[in-house]
Formats: structure tokens, sequence, C-alpha cells
């Protein structure tokens, strides 16, 4: 709006001075060239009629050619003007009655999240909010930008958010938490600002250079997050094992019941809804063990997260049970298979090197490729290049892990390493979420992208949401339930109790997914799937002491 003051200004200013220094030239013209002085104001007369195309003047014809030619100059002025009018000012106008703008207050709010600037970062983070019926609120200095977002169905309020009339507009004291993107922008005056109006705010910044950390570090905020850092250690984690059976006794499930991953089809149903809407695959007879959510393996299912691309359900189940959640999910699934090295992973960027840590720390053999040189950096050349993969040995690696800096880049890396080696397991690391679809065309087996890594990283701060650690795996255990003997068997109540999953029924040697309702004997054995510590509480609960 102050933008088109502006432009309104400097439209009439400029008008103004060229009418009357067209009066000035007429009136001397008549007197010079015609012989009939004019006085200024009948000049005026006739350049209004000229320019606004309404009539020539009382004095046409005129007899000098000078004359003649000023007229048809000061008559394509006048419709120039009129034309750029149009761009410049109506339109503008019209936009501004039409168009709402974005607010400079908001309704009364509590427990909210106060989001200091926007970038693709904070989607997921924003998506899960309005999900989870959490409000908040956007400051955006920028008109235009803040009309942007505000068009886009965001909660914006317009307002530099280095100043108290914004903070207090934006009802800092009963927020719950202060996201800053500092991405793109610098919000060092912002997160002081923050800190000066209400010292017990809860602050955490998004950062994209890890060198600019101190700084708000300096500022006293709560954490600074950096989303490259988690979306490298996602893509090393996703690498790991997270099922260690060891059901004891020389006691083997059957080859036909399985343990399956299934990434959910944007066409299906269950995209979109909730992590704990998954439980509806068990009422094929299949187990839920856990669930990929955006980089973390997690085996309580949220009611706040949705299904998106970036969620990779795990499944246990005979081979009809199985068949069964694949129509369910969209995706044929694959088998899920245990961490093996070598690990090839391309990119030593920032990105590269927090996946190639987890690795190493986790102890599994990697190939680094790099089009530079480095500490890390084993291969160096064009991973879109043939021979820049045979040399980092693609053809006998286990897993392609790809962190790029461009999404086009690694679409050509998926493309070629799955032309190399059919049977490789391709994670990715995605800049944008646009990127996922055109990643999985070209072969991915599981792509990451950084907004949604962000949007987590983010509510697992301010909601302290429970994962698992590095350290953790999901253990599948046989195990004996002394105190469960003569009661009809209720998995949800299990699971509810412990937090271990029941994946099966042992009786006789013989293998049964279906429990519920089922009355446990002194001879059985459940198969149950948990953490350590969930185990342990199974064992407190219903083994003997």
């Amino acid at each position: 709006m102050v933008r088109l003051t502006y432009r309104i200004a400097g439209y009439f200013g400029s008008l103004a001075i060229l009418i009357s220094t067209y009066a000035y030239v007429y009136q001397w013209g008549m007197a010079a060239l015609e012989g009939e002085p004019r006085t200024w104001f009948q000049a005026l007369d006739v350049v209004f009629h000229s320019m606004t195309t309404t009539g020539y003047g009382q004095d046409a014809p005129w007899g000098t050619p000078e004359m003649t030619l000023l007229m048809m100059l000061i008559q394509v002025t006048g419709i120039s003007y009129i034309f750029v009018a149009v761009p410049l000012f109506v339109i503008p106008w019209l936009q501004t009655i039409v168009q709402p703008t974005p607010p400079e207050h908001v309704n009364e709010l509590e427990d909210h999240v106060v989001i200091v600037g926007y970038t693709d970062l904070c989607d997921t983070l924003v998506d899960e909010l309005e999900a989870s019926g959490t409000p908040y609120v956007i400051l955006e200095a920028d008109g235009d930008r803040a009309q942007r977002l505000h068009e886009g169905g965001l909660t914006v309020l317009h307002g530099d958010p280095a100043t108290d009339d914004t903070l207090d507009a934006a009802q800092l004291g009963d927020a719950t938490a202060v996201v800053v993107d500092g991405t793109e922008h610098e919000f060092v005056r912002a997160v002081l600002a923050v800190q000066d109006r209400d010292p017990e705010a809860t602050v955490f910044v998004l950062i994209a250079d890890p060198s600019r950390a101190r700084y708000f570090r300096y500022a006293g905020v709560d954490e600074v997050l950096s989303p490259k850092h988690r979306l490298g250690k996602g893509l090393g984690d996703r690498v790991r094992d997270v099922v260690e059976p060891d059901l004891g006794d020389g006691f083997e499930l059957r080859e036909a019941f399985d343990v399956v991953e299934f990434l959910v089809d944007p066409d299906a149903d269950l995209f979109g809804e909730t992590v704990a809407s998954s439980r509806r695959l068990e009422q094929t007879g299949a187990t839920v063990l856990g669930a990929w959510v955006r980089g973390d393996f997690v085996t309580t299912l949220s009611e706040r997260v949705r299904i998106d691309q970036n969620t990779a359900l795990l499944v246990a189940g005979t081979e009809s049970e199985l068949e069964a959640a694949a129509e369910l999910t969209g995706s044929s699934g694959h088998r899920y298979r245990t961490a093996a090295d070598p690990v090839v992973v391309v990119g030593a960027g920032f990105v590269g090197r927090s996946a190639y840590g987890t690795l190493e720390r986790a102890g599994l053999e990697t190939v680094v490729v790099d089009r530079e040189a480095g500490g890390h950096v084993d291969v160096v050349g064009d991973a879109t290049n043939e021979k820049t993969l045979l040399e980092a040995r693609i053809e006998d690696a286990e897993t392609l892990i790809v962190a790029l800096e461009t999404d086009d880049d690694a679409i050509l890396t998926v493309l070629t390493a799955r032309a190399l080696n059919p049977d490789l397991e391709i994670i990715v690391g995605a800049n944008t979420a646009e990127s996922v679809t055109a990643l999985r065309a070209a072969g991915a087996s599981y792509v990451l992208a950084l907004p949604n890594v962000a949007g987590r990283m983010i509510l697992l701060r301010v909601f302290e949401h429970e994962v698992m650690t590095l350290g953790d795996r999901l253990q599948l255990r046989r195990v004996a339930a002394s105190a469960l003997v003569g009661d009809e068997l209720s998995a949800a109540k299990i699971r509810r109790e412990t937090g271990c999953t029941v994946v099966a029924l042992e009786r006789d040697g013989d293998v049964h997914s279906a429990v519920d309702g089922t009355r446990f004997a002194a001879d059985d054995h459940l198969v149950i799937a948990g953490t350590d510590r969930q185990i342990a509480r199974f064992r407190d609960a219903y083994a003997e002491n």
C-alpha cells in the first residue's frame, strides 16, 4: 500500500509538471509562431483538451508546422499517460479494494506459536499446527509478502517483529513458543526484541549456516536448530537396524511371516491422515510395528503427525495379510533388511557429512563421493556419471545415500545408480518437498525432504514427542506370560499398558497372527515387539516373578 501511494504521488506530480510546461510552450508558440497571443490559462485549456482527446482547442488549425508538431506531441503524451495510469494506479487500487489486506491485529490467542519469518521450512510446522488445532501467527514485515501469505490462507500479522507493538499484537506473553526462521534472513534484532519484551519466552531458531548459531545463542535463545544437520542424521539413521529379532530357543517365524516396509501412496486413503490411523492396517491381521516419520523411527504412532511422502510403515504379518496391507497403502512395499555395508554416500556437504558421521558411529563401512577432494572423500567425481559410481563400487553396495546440493543432480544420480544396481536401496535427501515424487519415480527407495525435517524438529522441541534414540532397537521377542493364562488376549490393552506390540501367538509350534479374543493357555508364548524399556514393562506386568 505504501508503494502504491508513492507511485500515485509520482504519477500525478509528473503529470502536473508536464501540463504546466506544455501550457507555457503553447503560450510562447501562439505568440511567436502564430502571431496570436494567448494568456497562460487559455493555453492551459487547450493543452487539457488535447491531452484528454476531448477536443483540439479553439485555435485549430495552426498555421505553422512547429505548432502542429507541438499539438501532436501533446496528444500522444496525453494518451500515453492514460494508458500508463491503468496498470500503475487503477488496477492496484482496485486490488486493494477486492483483496483482503493482512491484519495488523489478531483475535485473542493463547498457547499459540509465534513464527518470525516464513520459508518452505515452516510449511510442515504450520500444517501440523493446523491439524492439531494449535493456533499460530506469522509475523511478516514486508507488506507484499504478508499479503501473499494472507491470501494463501495463513494467519499473518503485518508488522516489524523487532518492535514492541508487533510483539504485543502477536500476544507474545501468552505464546507457547517463538520460532524464528533464520535460514534466509538475519533476525537477531527480532530475537533480542522478543527476549527484552518477554524474558521467559521459549525461542527456537532455524539456521542454514551453523557458524551463525553462536550469535543467536549469545542473544539468549533456548535452542538453535540446523535442519540440514538433522536431515543428514535422518538419512544415516535410515540405514541402521531398527528391528532386532531375538526369539530364543532356536525358534523362528515361518517364512510366510515377514516384516515389510510400506510407503503410503498419495492416492491411498491413509495419505494425509494421522500416523495413528495406520492402525487400520491391523484389520487385515497384520501388525504395525512402527513408522519412519520424517527421519525418526517411532513406535508410538502420533495423533498429531500426518502421513505424508516421508512416512514409511513397518508392518509384520503373513503373506496374505501383507498383501492386504499393500492394497491399503497403495504400495507393494519391500522386505525389511538389516543394515549392511558398504554404504555409498554421494555428497560431502553439510548434509552428507552428517550422514557419514552417523554411519561411522554405527560402525558401517562407507564410501564417500564428492566432486571436490576432502578429508573423508574416497572418490572424487561427478556422481551422475557411471564411471564415478563404478569407482565407488556401486555394484557391490547395499545402500546409497544421496545428499547433493540440487535436486536435479540427485534425480540424475538416482537414475544412474538404479541402472547400475537394480537391487540397491537408495535413500535421498531432497531440498524441496516438490522433488519427492520425481525422486521416487527415478527409483529412490525412500526420500526425506528438508522442509519436513525442519517442521518435525520444531514439533519435537515444542511438544516433546517421544522418538527412538540411535541406541534403541525394536526388539522381537518370544516371551512367556503366565499372568495372562486363562485371559482373552487384547493386543490393544497390552500395547496401552506396556508399549509393546503383540505380533503373534505361538501355540504348539504354530504361529497365529490373529490374537484378539484368543484365550491364553499355559504353554502358549507371545511374540512381541518393543524397545528394551517396553519389553521390561511387559515382563513386569505379565511374566512370573
